[in-house]
Formats: structure tokens, sequence, C-alpha cells
């Protein structure tokens, strides 16, 4: 599948040096991270994130898209079925699923168009934002999740 090449030089107008990861420009032109991407580093490394994604890697070890289409392909990345958007509940209390990295830029992209892919046993399955709190419903019985706010320390 073809994709769009990523841009490695910096944003300031006339500037080759690379630009630093995470930001659009280099060090000389002030890169400083988004607040977006310094709020998703916080969750993702919390101990409570760590913790999760090992117990799904452990229950997810091949990639859910191609185990449907036959295939064996180990599980690179833990996806949120339906996207967290920096929500503290929706980040820990979701649905999960094991997808290799082409599979999971697949349904990165479907979540830009809305629709929410999960790749079960029984096929695929398409949710939007709604489904959410009915999903939430049935698999834990509450509107509200059972994780702490609190639950985000990056201590080890």
């Amino acid at each position: 599948m073809p994709s769009v090449p990523t841009v490695k030089v910096c944003n300031f107008l006339g500037c080759k040096n690379t630009k630093a990861f995470g930001t659009g420009y280099c060090q000389d032109h002030g890169a400083k991270r988004s607040d977006s991407y310094e709020e998703n580093a916080k969750l993702y490394n919390s101990v409570a994130w760590r913790k999760k994604r090992t117990a799904m890697r452990t229950k997810y070890p091949i990639c859910s898209a191609c185990l449907l289409d036959g295939r064996v392909t180990q599980t690179e990345h833990i996806d949120h079925v339906i996207p967290h958007r920096r929500i503290p509940d929706r980040f820990l209390t979701n649905l999960f699923q094991g997808l290799c990295a082409p599979h999971h830029s697949t349904k990165t992209n479907l979540e830009n168009q809305g629709i929410f892919r999960h790749y079960s046993e029984n096929g695929v399955v398409d949710y939007n934002e709604e489904d959410y709190n009915l999903l939430m419903l049935e698999k834990f019985h509450t509107e509200k999740s059972h994780w702490a706010e609190n639950d985000f320390s990056t201590e080890k």
C-alpha cells in the first residue's frame, strides 16, 4: 500500500536541518512538542498503561485482522477500538485488540472517517462514537469505568 512520504526537515522557511522527533521544527527554530503530544505521552508512559499493555500483548499475541485472513503475524500495537482522545476513562477501559503495523495504520485511517473497526473472532465489526457508552454498559455493567482518574503516574 502506498504511503505519504514524511517530511523530515524543519518547517522554518529555508532551513534544511532535521526536525526534532514529535515536532515540526529543528532545535535551532524552537522545536517544542504539542500539548496533545505531551498529554498522550503522559498516558502512554503511565504504570497503569504499561501493565495493561503487557496483559493485552499476552492475550492478543497475533494480529486480530491477519488472523481473520488466515495469516499469523505478531502483534505490534495494542489498539483502542474506540479512540480514547486523551479521556482517562476511555484510555484504560476500552475494547482492545492486537494489530500489526499495516492493519493499525488502516484502522487509524478509518477512524478519521468516523469508523471504529474491531476485528473480533466473529468477523469485522464497525462502531461509531455513540457506541462507546453502550459497549461499556454491556462489558462492565456500568456507565463509568472502574479505573481511577489518578492512575496515571509515570513512576515505575
